[in-house]
């Protein structure tokens, strides 16, 4: 393991410096101080650089080191909102520098001040800081669906853990409890728990001087993002077998592959949404929350669909796609859109569109196999794929910011990879190939 050194020589601590500053072979990590600001300085790691502030409190003897906060590239600040939330620049954190070198020389303890912050008991509780966290991802513009699956996920899987102060929680509880659902649950929810913790933690850290997130003992399990696009040669099968469904069905199929969207950003399809003129289709509350919400160009193809619902479908109460609700539930989805909760018996989108037939596969294979058909069909920037299916571009990407693609440029990639999709499922016969031989 690497030495660490802690440098005595003074430098200028500027965005440029810390760029380009690299640690010396077989060092893990140093420190560095600011030439123009005594007591301000810098800890660079191999994973983090952090500012801190070193000076004697009046009337004591020791000298507090205390950390202000991480710094991040202003390249990767400016393209992710919520790492400009976690870190600072140096102008911020010389400026905080000021203020707790100030406070300390005055006679303020900050390690005083932080277990007064904690006062009472051991200090905050989970429950308390799951409510601090829910409030500040409803205020950030979270999805209600996002909110909801924190909620209910802690609730059957920690609800012992409410009253308990964050600071009894142990790194072997963690991995005890990240073990013990994986076997109940499976490997996907119990990474996607352990998440939660994780980030109700870092959200009480902002105020609350905690130890290290016991999440640190975790082995996480290992995730692999299914990508199974249906093979050229299957999709004529997946029409076949789509055409034997409810129209309504077989429609939200279809129209779900010549999109690409996800399965309930096409199954929650409106017709407030859809411009049969401009030939697009709003999606206002998509995945990440509406601050994300975005518009595509339509095919032909898959307006003459929505065409045809429309005129087709029995008093859909707006739906392109509607079903019967079987039950009463709450739906975050509709309350997003200012809708009311299902109730048995009403007129609801399509909620699961899980269908027998082993020809049909997941709706968002259907996502993978559009995604596949833009690259295949060729001529299509990787920016323009990005617009498409909804992606963000590559973090800290500077040059997308800078590119805006014509609404004519994207309705004409989305009809060339409409008819590419519609002539893979529906191949020439034998005849008509001999024919063209």
């Amino acid at each position: 393991m690497g030495n660490s050194t802690d440098n005595t020589g003074a430098v200028d601590i500027t965005e440029r410096w810390l760029e380009g500053y690299e640690l010396a072979p077989g060092v893990a990590r140093a420190k560095l101080w600011d030439a123009r600001l005594s007591g301000f300085g810098v800890i660079i790691g191999k994973a983090r650089r952090s500012f801190v502030v070193r000076a004697y409190v009046k009337g004591q003897r020791k000298r507090r080191l205390v950390t202000l906060g991480h710094w991040s590239p202003s390249k990767l600040r400016a393209a992710d909102a919520g790492l400009r939330d976690r870190t600072m620049t140096v102008a911020q954190a010389r400026g905080a520098a000021i203020q707790e070198l100030g406070a300390m020389r005055a006679g303020e303890d900050p390690a005083a001040v932080a277990a007064a912050a904690d006062s009472g008991a051991a200090g905050i509780t989970f429950g308390a800081a799951l409510a601090v966290h829910i409030d500040r991802m409803r205020r950030k513009g979270g999805r209600p669906s996002s909110i909801s699956t924190v909620e209910r996920e802690v609730a059957r899987h920690l609800a012992n853990w409410t009253e308990r102060p964050l600071r009894e929680i142990t790194r072997t509880e963690a991995r005890e409890l990240h073990e013990r659902i994986t076997e109940e649950s499976g490997p996907y929810i119990e990474n996607r728990l352990l998440r939660h913790v994780r980030a109700v933690w870092h959200t009480a850290e902002r105020e609350h001087d905690l130890p290290r997130c016991p999440t640190v003992a975790v082995s996480w399990n290992r995730e692999r993002r299914r990508q199974e696009p249906i093979t050229w040669d299957r999709l004529p099968a997946w029409r076949r077998a789509v055409d034997e469904l409810s129209p309504v069905r077989r429609d939200y199929q279809i129209v779900a592959l010549l999109t690409g969207l996800r399965r309930m950003d096409t199954a929650t399809i409106r017709w407030e949404h859809v411009d049969f003129e401009a030939r697009t289709l709003l999606r206002p509350n998509p995945k990440g929350g509406a601050d994300r919400a975005f518009t595509i160009p339509l095919s032909r193809a898959c307006l003459e669909i929505l065409a045809r619902r429309r005129a087709d479908n029995l008093d859909d109460h707006g739906w392109a796609f509607p079903t019967d609700a079987l039950k009463d539930r709450s739906c975050d989805l509709c309350a997003a859109l200012g809708l009311p909760s299902h109730v048995a018996g009403a007129r609801v989108h399509l909620v699961e569109a899980k269908e027998a037939a082993d020809a049909i596969v997941s709706p968002h294979r259907l996502r993978d196999t559009y995604t596949s058909a833009l690259v295949e069909v060729g001529g299509i920037s990787g920016y323009a794929i990005d617009v498409l299916t909804n992606h963000r571009p590559p973090r800290g990407s500077v040059t997308a910011g800078y590119i805006s693609l014509s609404t004519d440029h994207l309705a004409e990639c989305q009809e060339r990879v409409s008819e590419f999709l519609l002539a893979k499922m529906n191949p020439p016969s034998a005849r008509a190939q001999l024919r063209a031989a």
